[in-house]
């Protein structure tokens, strides 16, 4: 999942697909219009939610495995729904929904655990009772920058540090409603559906207890640069690049290293790999996306900490060249 994306079609393109489609429901329940599959058989229902993004290197090993629905799949018909992960008791197992968005409908078969925090309190992106959706795009054989930087740029918010853009999804969907060809990624292309791209925003990030900032101490190209929080001087240590999911400085990435609890960070040699994703919340905590673990300035030594925000692992983010 991510919350650090782009939006990636034309506004006017957007709002016109949702428009029809939620016209098409309109008219769809006027005529009492009804489905064999059961999630249809109640009246169709909008609402705005925040719709994230997963793929196939988000699980480690890479791969397809859900938690509750076996192998993450789908084309996007309303016959052949793709899978989608949320929280059980926000959209039960086998809920179906339309996203007007992409044209495609989605089927509820996976645990999204921001899902879970956004709707059952204050989550990283907000709630409680915030709809949030993460989708799958798949990336089986694709190459896994592209495919992570996909998923960030199909996800729509204000980055770094800003609010979630909430889009319209349709539950209890009819048949009928537009469905669009274009998969979400292409792995035989690596083409992001609607030639969608990430940006890369450059500067520092300040710890909010501590006035701290997150620095490349040595400046060494070298894979193995340990991360530090140090006083803020704007120098270039400071000057981290964060594309998507990853955190760079000199052709490096910003790494998690070691156990599940106990990690430290540093800088290593570029894979796209799981211990490398990260994504930025609207709360300013850093989320290692792999254990939902968030870093933390604790005295100046760079720990993880859950992800409930608080003064020691909330981060600002500072453009290059501000003060």
């Amino acid at each position: 999942m991510r919350t650090s994306a782009r939006t990636f079609r034309d506004a006017a393109c957007v709002a016109g697909a949702v428009a029809a489609a939620l016209l098409l429901v309109s008219a769809t329940a006027a005529a009492g219009v009804t489905s064999s599959r059961a999630a249809s058989t109640k009246a169709p229902k909008e609402v705005d939610a925040y719709v994230t993004y997963y793929g196939w290197y988000d699980n480690t090993p890479p791969g397809c495995a859900t938690a509750y629905s076996g192998c993450a799949k789908g084309s996007g018909t309303y016959k052949d729904p793709i899978t989608f992960a949320s929280y059980k008791k926000e959209f039960p197992v086998g809920t179906v929904v339309y996203y007007p968005t992409v044209e495609k409908y989605f089927v509820m078969g996976d645990l999204c655990q921001e899902c879970q925090a956004d709707w059952t309190g204050k989550g990283p992106d907000g709630g409680p009772h915030l709809y949030h959706l993460d989708l799958w795009i798949g990336g089986k054989g694709g190459n896994e920058f592209d495919v992570i930087n996909c998923e960030d740029a199909l996800t729509q918010g204000m980055p770094p540090n800003g609010a979630p853009l909430l889009t319209p999804l349709i539950l209890s969907p009819p048949s009928d409603l537009p469905v669009s060809s274009e998969p979400l990624f292409d792995s035989r292309t690596d083409h992001c559906f609607g030639g969608a791209e990430t940006e890369t925003s450059y500067g520092r990030y300040e710890n909010k207890k501590t006035g701290r900032c997150l620095e490349d101490r040595s400046g060494s190209p070298e894979p193995g640069t340990p991360v530090v929080a140090a006083p803020c001087n704007a120098s270039a240590a400071e000057d981290i690049a964060f594309d998507g999911a990853f955190f760079t400085a000199k052709r490096l990435c910003l790494q998690a290293k070691g156990s599940k609890y106990g990690s430290t960070l540093d800088f290593a040699t570029c894979t796209g790999g799981p211990y490398e994703q990260w994504e930025i919340n609207s709360n300013g905590t850093i989320a290692w996306i792999q254990y939902l673990r968030c870093i933390a300035d604790v005295g100046g030594r760079i720990e993880f900490a859950t992800c409930k925000a608080s003064p020691d692992n909330e981060w600002t983010f500072v453009a290059e060249g501000a003060t």
